[in-house]
């Protein structure tokens, strides 16, 4: 085909299947992404650690939708799955929404309410009667329950709930689209 742009490096093609093995990368996503990386950074592919660590970055910034391939990361039968081991190859998900289960809504939106508040009021200095500023402490975090998630490989999405709490997952604090490594282990949907 005349006038096709090359194919990503194949260093970089295969680093990035061994490190993103499910869902697979769109080639052309990454050809692009290293055309940019090349161009923005003035970097070679020779330059390989740094060059990967901007590939990474941007991936794991990017929707799975735009980046990766259909059908090549959730099983597509995951929906009906009661209770079953994930096989196969760790799949990188990204968070779509997360809830917290197991405190009750009228805390929720307290907690919510009040975090607001402050960050209306944030650069507003109160003083108290002898002019000495007041400082009401730091931003409220939510309670921890049980969070409900729903998870994505861009194309396939799925509702799960952590059985055992996960420290690194926080409501108000983990962004959509934080992106999470399933492996071979036992998963209830």
């Amino acid at each position: 085909m005349a006038g096709a742009e090359p194919a990503a490096p194949a260093n970089i093609v295969k680093w990035v299947n061994e490190q993103y093995p499910r869902p697979a990368l769109d080639p052309v996503w990454l050809r692009d992404c290293c055309s940019w990386i090349a161009s923005s950074y003035s970097l070679s592919p020779t330059d390989f650690p740094q060059f990967c660590s901007h590939v990474t970055s941007q991936f794991l910034q990017s929707s799975l939708a735009d980046s990766t391939l259909p059908n090549t990361g959730l099983p597509p039968n995951i929906r009906t799955v009661k209770r079953a081991r994930l096989t196969g190859l760790p799949c990188l998900v990204e968070i779509r929404a997360i809830s917290d289960i197991g405190i009750g809504a009228f805390n929720l939106m307290n907690v919510r309410q009040n975090r607001m508040d402050r960050a209306d009021l944030a650069g507003l200095v109160r003083e108290d009667e002898e002019g000495a500023e007041e400082d009401e402490g730091p931003v409220p975090k939510y309670p921890r329950g049980m969070l409900r998630l729903e998870l994505s490989d861009g194309f396939t999405t799925v509702e799960a709930v952590e059985y055992r709490s996960i420290p690194q997952l926080e409501l108000g604090v983990t962004p959509l689209g934080y992106k999470v490594c399933m492996v071979s282990r036992f998963v209830s949907f």
